[in-house]
């Protein structure tokens, strides 16, 4: 949230247009290092600058004029995200009920979960690959221990789409 009337300086900050579920547009920042500055709008001094965590939403945009109270951006602070830069289907490798991941049950919501566990198997990596309609490879993820997945193998997934989350 803003703490100044000021202007909206971007830095080194990479976002995606997506859709939420219910068709709304927004902006998903994909930048790991990226900043926002907040300037005064007749001297250009730099009242703040804030780091702008990646899979973040952002509300405005750079250029844009902001006033104090103001939503910048807003993100998950009990989770990091891995967002999906293309749309495609998502592809798992080395996934394995049991090996390389174990499910969770919510008791109160009956909703299951997949959940990366560590492997004794060194060679296996699991891996979430987005593939274009025409098989070509467009990008991988490698999963962490811990990751929860968030999508199905072979689902369709769209650009700025969460489809694993790391609790903090």
């Amino acid at each position: 949230t803003s703490k100044f009337n000021g202007k909206i300086i971007f830095e080194d900050i990479r976002t995606v247009e997506a859709e939420d579920d219910m068709g709304d547009k927004k902006i998903i920042v994909l930048s790991r290092s990226g900043e926002v500055r907040i300037v005064d709008m007749e001297t250009n001094k730099v009242f703040t600058t804030q780091h702008v965590p990646y899979g973040g939403t952002l509300f405005v945009t750079d250029g844009q004029t902001v006033k104090k109270g103001d939503v910048i951006v807003e993100w998950d602070p009990y989770n990091a995200v891995i967002v999906s830069e293309f749309n495609g289907v998502a592809r798992f490798s080395d996934i394995e009920e049991g090996v390389t991941f174990r499910t969770e049950r919510d008791d109160q919501t009956g909703f299951e979960e997949k959940v990366v566990i560590e492997t004794r198997d060194r060679k296996k990596i699991p891996t979430i690959t987005i593939v274009s309609k025409e098989g070509e490879e467009l990008r991988s993820y490698n999963l962490p221990v811990g990751a929860y997945i968030s999508i199905e193998d072979g689902a369709a997934t769209k650009i700025g789409q969460q489809i694993v989350k790391l609790p903090r």
